[in-house]
């Protein structure tokens, strides 16, 4: 997934780790065998350095037999050196929680020859060090297909409020070469995406949160799903992205995740939707309905076709809580389409409490009370 990265006191047996230099009785010693599952369970609090090198030459020496997990939580000062796509022998679990990332794009055009084993990726608080010139190398020289998709055995990959550093950057001194790479670095992602002669396969992977990352281009979905399949992902949420509008690629949803059951846009700057606007072929019927999460956005508009939404191959279930709905024609509209869901799925019983401002009585009316005899629906 390469255009998609472009990302105390422990209790019991939690040891806290000040991490400067890590040897091979260092990872014996803080990473016991979980003797209920065999699996060797690393946790650090890392508040300096921690080399993910030097733990990638740890699992080499404990055979293909042995897995590993790594739980990393740093102070405001922690760093990690790891390098994309974060592979160790053995290693089937890695979770990150408030750290800086060096190094990260070191490996692109340097293949590991190692497997891909990881099962959970969790990246959370994370800042990522980066310079221009390692980003350009990215985009414009070739990358490992290895870099490139990252770790296709995934089930489990999050990664919330992802931000990067520049720290050796002033932006009003870029140079003409960089100023030059910029501008055409938009259509040469797009080029390469089209020249690719692989794709990747998530075929295990069913969650993915992307949650509170507005650092993210525009063109991260179409990139994402330009050369990549997934065929089990029912959970995607993408919340608090700073999207002011559905990319098409998720308008046509049914392409790229036919699985999906859960679609969290919510606490973005959507101002309408429209999930019916993409031809589909080839969709299986399903009675398990989409549920696209749109509330907290700005959507003040309802589409005419609301109620297909309920009779289409797969019923889409719209959540527009907290949304800027005026009492209107279109709420009423949208009404009749929740209290249609509600009766049809026994659940969602939430959306009669959506409500609409109106400006005659100068209050909010919940949908299940609203009423209005001058529409024709």
């Amino acid at each position: 997934m390469l255009f998609r990265h472009i990302f105390g006191l422990l209790v019991g047996i939690n040891l806290i780790l000040t991490v400067i230099c890590q040897s091979r009785g260092y990872f014996n010693r803080n990473c016991p065998v979980n003797r209920s599952n065999g699996v060797r369970e690393c946790k650090m609090y890392v508040d300096t350095r921690l080399n993910f090198i030097d733990f990638r030459q740890w699992t080499s020496g404990l055979g293909n037999a042995v897995k590993v997990s790594l739980d990393i939580t740093c102070s405001s000062n922690g760093r990690i050196y790891i390098p994309w796509p974060m592979k160790a022998n053995g290693l089937v679990k890695l979770t990150i929680e408030g750290c800086i990332l060096e190094g990260y794009a070191s490996e692109f055009n340097n293949p590991t020859r190692l497997k891909d084993e990881l099962q959970d990726l969790s990246l959370d608080n994370i800042v990522i060090v980066s310079n221009l010139d390692s980003i350009f190398d990215i985009i414009y020289k070739p990358v490992t297909q290895e870099y490139d998709c990252g770790q296709q055995t995934l089930r489990s990959a999050v990664r919330r409020n992802i931000s990067y550093m520049f720290p050796n950057i002033n932006d009003q001194r870029l140079s003409k070469r960089h100023e030059a790479l910029l501008m055409s670095s938009a259509d040469e992602l797009i080029k390469k995406s089209k020249q690719k002669r692989y794709r990747c396969n998530y075929s295990e992977l069913n969650y993915i949160d992307q949650s509170l990352s507005r650092t993210r281009s525009k063109l991260y979905i179409r990139l994402m799903t330009a050369y990549s399949e997934y065929p089990k992902l029912q959970t995607f949420l993408i919340a608090d992205n700073g999207y002011r509008r559905v990319p098409q690629e998720l308008i046509d949803w049914r392409k790229s995740f036919p699985q999906l059951t859960l679609l969290d846009m919510s606490k973005n700057k959507i101002s309408k939707f429209d999930f019916l606007g993409a031809p589909f072929k080839s969709m299986n019927t399903r009675s398990q309905p989409l549920v696209a999460d749109l509330s907290n956005n700005l959507v003040t508009t309802i589409p005419l076709n609301m109620p297909d939404y309920l009779t289409g191959s797969v019923p889409i279930i719209v959540d527009l809580t907290g949304n800027p709905l005026n009492c209107n024609c279109d709420f009423l509209r949208y009404k009749n389409y929740a209290m249609e869901a509600i009766r049809r799925f026994g659940r969602y019983n939430h959306l009669s409490q959506i409500t609409c401002y109106s400006p005659r009585s100068r209050r909010k009316i919940s949908l299940d009370n609203y009423r209005n005899n001058n529409c024709l629906i």
